[in-house]
């Protein structure tokens, strides 16, 4: 590296705070192959969003500045890029290869490589439209004529514009996903002009994680979680950043994020969401690959105790529920699937979320793992799931009107009666808890009906 007319950064430019801290952190990970905890990282230095300057000097009236990978590293180096918005072409060199990188006002927009398996033909290969030989002839042509494959691909109508710069983006992604692996090396960048045909438009630590997500797929993920039994927890990181993560995830992925306690395995997670397994691992996936949650060292199987209470309280209300219809039925024949549809439609719009894809007039069918899925669904904070009591109240009682408006009276005695079992049995052994509470104030309110 030149000792004249450069600025060489070392590593006392730049802070020894929080952001720099997980920067590094993330780099040592993905140097290890270990992805998982890079993405951690880095995503935990993206939250801090820090911004302040390094300085850059102007020799000769441009920015020229480098520095040796083992006393700087790479993010280092790309954040004073991009927080002094240089424009310029920036070349990396270790162990006899060389790479660039293109820069407009500090993001990064073009890669290139010496490396022969980096180059554009292998990806135009990938897309399976030319065949090797094909290839070698279109090179020739293209060199002959003076021009860029892509370009001339695209003026032989061989490739369109957006294939291209898909092309090129997957190069570019590749190209940066191996010099995040270099521990040593130089890197200088000099201040220009650059064509300004940008082929991406990276943030230094978006650069990075799409790096460790590349090396971190769904299949690695699989394998590493042999059976459903794997145990997760939320990164440290992320329960920092709580609300402003939830804000963040659509009501599926919320839920999930909500019921990983460290001690729910992904079987429990599955049974509580009420969906499938794949939907359930693919969400698991989804948030590891965001840095949000990571697996742990555990492989257990813990009395999930909010699930069994939730399913002994929906059991009863389907208990009654049955006993309401089955008695609607019999004073009301035909009618009462009538009563029984009209009241699912004056239902709140909430409540009404609760009961989607259920056959309410044919009770023997409902199932408990459909509410489960609709609350995932609809309702994923712990201080929403109460609302399936609530709905099936409103429903008692929507139900009870109409049917008082045929029946002339409440409920039978013995209907009655077996809500008042229902009651004595939970006061008696349920243990307290705010899911309890609510149904014995359902049961009581219901019970008066007759």
């Amino acid at each position: 590296m030149p000792k004249q007319k450069v600025q060489v950064l070392k590593k006392s430019n730049f802070p020894s705070n929080d952001y720099f801290k997980h920067m590094l952190n993330g780099t040592q990970y993905y140097q290890s192959h270990n992805f998982e905890r890079a993405i951690e990282e880095w995503s935990a230095a993206q939250r801090i969003n820090y911004t302040e300057p390094i300085t850059l000097n102007r020799i000769n009236g441009q920015i020229s500045c480098g520095c040796l990978l083992d006393e700087v590293p790479l993010l280092f180096f790309l954040y004073a890029v991009h927080i002094n918005k240089v424009t310029g072409t920036s070349v990396i060199k270790t162990e006899g290869t060389a790479k660039k990188m293109l820069f407009h006002e500090g993001r990064l927009v073009r890669a290139g490589t010496s490396k022969r398996e980096e180059r554009i033909g292998k990806y135009l290969l990938k897309r399976g439209n030319f065949t090797p030989e094909k290839l070698d002839l279109l090179f020739s042509e293209a060199k002959k004529q003076g021009k860029k494959i892509g370009q001339y691909l695209i003026e032989s109508s061989l490739l369109t514009t957006k294939a291209l710069q898909e092309v090129l983006s997957l190069q570019a992604e590749e190209i940066l996903s191996d010099i995040f692996f270099w521990q040593k090396g130089q890197i200088l960048i000099v201040e220009k002009s650059i064509p300004r045909d940008a082929v991406v438009n990276y943030r230094p630590l978006e650069i990075a994680t799409i790096a460790a997500q590349r090396g971190f797929n769904f299949t690695d993920f699989r394998n590493r979680i042999p059976n459903n039994k794997t145990i997760f927890r939320h990164s440290p990181y992320a329960d920092a950043e709580a609300e402003e993560i939830r804000s963040t995830l659509n009501a599926n992925h919320l839920f999930i994020f909500l019921l990983i306690d460290g001690v729910r395995n992904i079987d429990q997670l599955i049974k509580f969401s009420g969906a499938d397994e794949v939907s359930v691992i693919n969400i698991l996936y989804r948030l590891n690959s965001a840095g949000l949650i990571r697996k742990t060292k555990e492989v257990a199987e813990y009395e999930d105790r909010e699930y069994i209470e939730m399913s002994k309280i929906l059991g009863v209300l389907f208990e009654v529920y049955q006993l309401i219809i089955s008695e609607l039925f019999n004073e009301l024949g035909r009618r009462g699937k009538e009563v029984v549809q009209g009241s699912i439609k004056m239902l709140k719009p909430d409540h009404q979320k609760v009961f989607t894809n259920l056959p309410m007039d044919d009770p023997k069918n409902m199932e408990l793992n459909s509410i489960f899925r609709n609350i995932s669904q609809n309702f994923p904070a712990p201080d929403q799931r109460l609302i399936f009591i609530d709905s099936f109240l409103e429903l008692y009682l929507l139900i009870f009107a109409e049917y008082n408006k045929f029946v002339g009276r409440g409920l039978a005695n013995v209907t009655a009666d077996k809500i008042g079992r229902s009651i004595s049995d939970i006061e008696r052994f349920a243990t307290n808890s705010s899911y309890k509470n609510r149904l014995l104030e359902v049961l009581h309110t219901i019970s008066k009906k007759h």
